[in-house]
């Protein structure tokens, strides 16, 4: 199934060469292979903090770059020539982040509407400063978003972006902790599309509890985006390139195991399981789960 502005982008750049990708595939090898063994990381709730909430999201909060943006499209996708090998609707391509991120705002339009079951109302859990959902917002501005993340500076930084540019009726981010069954905010997600993007990958030792924390809440549908080893192909070299690069920066590696596991018992329903069209990178693309609890 093409994404959105996949044909303008695959009809103008062809497909990466072969000694591209292979160059490229090597030298993002050679950085994982350091990693693991000079610079090795476990991911903890502080060493996520401090990469995120008092870095990142601190970089977004103070730079305020949606100010100087002449819209919400133009700061989603700001000018950026560097070119480098990213995933454009399952084809891998040199490509600048400009383009790219422009491409993406109607690809991730497309995927969250396909499985959201025509709901209107959408969740993200882990939404950071909300780039995902102002995504969300140009590909459908009749939706109601919602974020919540655990990192003030992303939600300070988003409320701030939504005012800024008029969307805090449609927008509105807020506090939670997944690994907190007791988390004030969880029951906000009863009966709603919830979807995480790239955040259960930040807690490997506690995916089997966030799970259980958002069955409890009774969401009406889950989509879960993220990457894993667990399906990768390792007859793939990208997918080796993946494998590696998840295993040095200790990202998850358990949660769609968890997930047919629960099918298995009963307890979710999972309704699609699919590969993402699309990353911003060839060393950490994601797959895609989408359930139900039953």
């Amino acid at each position: 199934m093409k994404t959105t502005g996949a044909d303008d982008i695959l009809g103008s750049l062809p497909p990466a060469s072969l000694s591209d990708r292979a160059i490229t595939y090597a030298i993002d090898v050679a950085k994982s292979v350091y990693r693991l063994i000079l610079r090795r990381v476990e991911r903890t709730a502080d060493i996520v903090n401090s990469e995120y909430n008092l870095l990142n999201w601190q970089k977004v909060l103070s730079t305020k770059a949606w100010i100087n943006a002449r819209n919400l499209a133009d700061f989603l996708a700001p000018p950026d020539s560097t070119e480098r090998l990213r995933k454009v609707d399952n084809q891998i391509l040199r490509i600048d982040g400009q383009k790219y991120y422009q491409y993406r705002i109607g690809a991730l339009g497309d995927l969250i509407a396909r499985h959201c079951g025509n709901g209107k109302q959408i969740v993200e859990l882990g939404a950071g400063y909300g780039y995902n959902l102002f995504s969300l917002h140009l590909s459908h501005p009749d939706w109601i978003l919602k974020g919540f993340d655990i990192a003030p500076n992303g939600i300070a930084a988003g409320r701030e972006i939504a005012d800024h540019f008029g969307l805090s009726d449609r927008i509105s981010l807020d506090r939670i902790d997944l690994t907190n069954a007791s988390d004030p905010n969880l029951p906000a997600i009863a009966g709603q599309v919830v979807f995480t993007y790239f955040c259960i990958e930040q807690i490997p030792y506690d995916v089997q509890k966030v799970i259980e924390n958002i069955i409890a809440a009774k969401p009406k549908r889950v989509i879960n985006i993220e990457p894993t080893t667990e399906l990768l192909d390792l007859t793939l070299p990208r997918d080796l390139v993946s494998l590696v690069y998840i295993r040095s920066v200790d990202y998850q590696t358990q949660l769609f195991s968890t997930l047919d596991q629960l099918e298995r018992q009963g307890r979710i329903r999972i309704v699609a399981r699919e590969r993402m069209p699309f990353a911003p990178s060839i060393n950490n693309d994601g797959f895609l789960y989408c359930w139900e609890p039953t």
